[in-house]
Formats: structure tokens, C-alpha cells, sequence
């Protein structure tokens, strides 16, 4: 039998591994659950079925595009193309369906295979032009703007057409669209990232780029798929964005679709690194959490907006901090 001694020299040593597991790599997931009951026990609306489901709702646009983000990233990648990929793609599935009249799964598809091109033409300057993959994707992203400006005359196209927004806006099961496709998303990345080669490549890939190419890595081919899974998961949440608002998103701005700084913020927040090869999947989907528990609470405790974004603001500036003192150590 263990004296009193004895046991009360081990509890130290539990309670610092309990403490480090809660607050130590698993931080975000313990204070994600800390801020998500202050909120359910001092925000009257907050803990509601119908609140719950906008949180995850809107989660699920960030999230779907911070997937891609942070599949890039890890290729050591950043795309900053992702407004005029989103509003382009938003565009032309609003011509294809309203003005040209085509079949939803026409202009899913065509819409789908507009956003690899575009993809397809960031990693081209990105590899054969050897530009900066933000330097590269800061100028499409103007380009993108202009093409979406231009195949609408500068006006907004109403989705007055049946069709559009009931499928995409449809709930199986009784649960959004939207977020049975973010469910889908994290679970084919979480399984390609930590359980295929390709994983393996693609971490290779960001962690040393030439170092990867001598083992036989194909990194010009990872570097080219990851953007263009990125711009067609950018697609996607463009046109679910489309189907909430009924109308064409000039600018690719819009409350409903998505904010490229919450992208980044999540990627950075879930612990994957600016700089390449670092990061789990998971983790931006708990940032993703994260970042939409805290804003819907704040909305609903009435605070000025300015509010929201210094806080994103604060945190943004904080995980870049962390992460570039993170890159120091290596």
C-alpha cells in the first residue's frame, strides 16, 4: 500500500501533465471550450438550436476555404489570389445558370474547372515564372477581380432562377449543405495529409522544397495540385455563398462568403506555420471554431463591430508572432 508521502509526491506530477495536455499542444481546443460555455451560461440566445446551426453555418465557409489555405501552406505556399478566385467563380456560375440558362450540374462543373485554371495559372507563374507564390497570386488576384467585373458589366446578377439556391441551400438529414460538405472536406484532408504518400509528399514539399526534389519528390506536381485544390474549395464556398444571397458577389466581398483574413488567422491560429511543412489539418478546423464561436458571441452581446475586429486583429498579430519565433527554433 503507498504511504500518503508517496501519492502526494505524484500529484504534482499528474496535475502538470493534465495542465500541460490542456494548455500545452491542445490549447486552442481547451480555450475554444472555455469561451463556448461562458457564452451558453451568460448569453441568453447564444446556446439555441437555431444559433448553434448559423455558428456552424458560417464556420463552415471560413472552414471549407481554410482547408484549401492550409494545404497550400503546408506546401509552403500562400495564395492571396482568394478573393478574385471567390468572386470570379461566384460570377460565373451566376452567368452560367441565369444568363446562359445551363443546368446546375453544367455550371458546377464548369464553375469547378474555371477554378483549377485559375490554379492552374498561379502555380504556372509560381514555377515557371519563379515568382513569389504572394507576390504571384497578388496579381491574379487583380486579374480575377477585373474578368468577374467584366462578364457581368460591373452589376450584380440576381439568381432569380429556380434551382440554384434550393439545391445548394438544401438540408439532409435535416443539417445545411454547407456543413456536411466541411465534414467531407477535413475528412479527405485529414486522411490524404497523415495516412497517403501524398501527405508525406506535400509536408516534404514545405518543410525543404530542394531537399524534397533530390529524394525524388515530384514538388513541382504538389505544389500545382495543392493550389488548385485550393482555388476549386474556394469555388465551392463561392457558390454556396451565391446560393445564400441570391445574387453574383461583385469583389468577391460579401457577409456571406468569406473573409480572407479569418482564412489566414485560422490556418496560422490551428498551428500551421507561414512557412511550410508544419501544421495538422485539425488544428484549423478548431481555429475555424474558434474564430465563429467568438465573433457570434460578441455579436450577440451587442458590441461594436470594431470590437470583432480588433480582437481578430490582436490574434492575427499573435499567432504570427508565435509562429515566427516557432520558425526561429528550427
Amino acid at each position: 500500500m503507498q504511504s500518503s508521502s508517496t501519492l502526494q509526491a505524484k500529484s504534482p506530477g499528474f496535475l502538470a501533465q493534465a495542465f500541460g495536455l490542456l494548455f500545452g499542444e491542445y490549447w486552442l481546443y481547451t480555450v475554444t471550450a472555455i469561451i463556448f460555455v461562458v457564452y451558453a451560461v451568460f448569453v441568453p440566445s447564444f446556446f439555441t438550436s437555431a444559433n448553434l446551426m448559423n455558428i456552424l453555418v458560417g464556420a463552415s465557409f471560413t472552414g471549407i476555404a481554410a482547408a484549401g489555405f492550409t494545404i497550400a501552406l503546408l506546401a509552403g505556399q500562400i495564395d492571396a489570389s482568394t478573393l478574385g478566385v471567390l468572386g470570379l467563380s461566384a460570377n460565373l456560375a451566376a452567368v452560367f445558370f441565369v444568363k446562359m440558362g445551363l443546368p446546375l450540374p453544367v455550371v458546377l462543373g464548369l464553375t469547378l474547372g474555371a477554378a483549377a485554371l485559375m490554379g492552374l495559372l498561379n502555380s504556372f507563374l509560381i514555377i515557371e515564372g519563379g515568382i513569389f507564390s504572394l507576390i504571384a497570386t497578388m496579381a491574379t488576384a487583380g486579374v480575377y477581380v477585373g474578368l468577374s467585373l467584366y462578364i457581368t458589366g460591373g452589376s450584380a446578377i440576381s439568381i432569380g432562377r429556380p434551382g440554384f439556391s434550393e439545391t445548394l441551400l438544401a438540408r439532409p438529414l435535416g443539417i445545411p449543405l454547407s456543413i456536411w460538405l466541411l465534414a467531407l472536406t477535413y475528412t479527405i484532408a485529414y486522411v490524404v495529409l497523415n495516412h497517403t504518400k501524398l501527405g508525406m509528399h506535400i509536408y516534404a514539399t514545405g518543410s525543404n522544397y530542394q531537399a524534397a526534389r533530390l529524394a525524388g519528390v515530384h514538388v513541382t506536381g504538389v505544389v500545382r495540385l495543392c493550389l488548385v485544390v485550393l482555388a476549386m474549395l474556394i469555388a465551392v464556398v463561392a457558390m454556396l455563398a451565391v446560393a445564400r444571397v441570391r445574387t453574383s458577389l461583385m469583389f468577391g466581398i460579401t457577409p456571406s462568403a468569406v473573409n480572407f483574413g479569418d482564412v489566414v488567422i485560422a490556418a496560422l491560429l490551428g498551428g500551421v506555420s507561414l512557412y511550410g511543412g508544419v501544421g495538422k489539418i485539425q488544428g484549423a478546423l478548431i481555429a475555424v471554431l474558434f474564430l465563429a464561436i467568438l465573433t457570434n458571441g460578441l455579436l450577440l452581446l451587442n458590441l461594436p463591430p470594431a470590437v470583432t475586429a480588433i480582437s481578430k486583429g490582436v490574434i492575427f498579430m499573435i499567432t504570427v508572432v508565435i509562429d515566427a519565433r516557432r520558425r526561429a527554433k528550427i
